[in-house]
């Protein structure tokens, strides 16, 4: 285990329960991320960093009940 991991483990440690289920759940998060057969290009990961970069404008919130309307019918 890295000095770094150590540390961080031992400073969960004195953490309330309900926080470090948190940092738990967030550590399980990294590692089955590392774990996925599913890889980005280098063309979709800078595609994926330009469009966080300029998110698009927000919908009109009439636009979405219009939208969802046509859902339930």
């Amino acid at each position: 285990m890295t000095k770094i991991l150590d540390r961080a483990i031992e400073q969960a440690k004195r953490l309330p329960s309900e926080r470090q289920d948190e940092v738990g759940e967030i550590l399980l998060s990294l590692i089955e991320q590392d774990e996925s057969r599913i890889r980005l290009s280098p063309e979709q990961q800078a595609e994926v960093r330009r469009r966080l970069a300029t998110p698009p404008a927000p919908v009109p919130p009439e636009e979405m009940k219009t939208f969802f309307r046509t859902l339930t019918e």
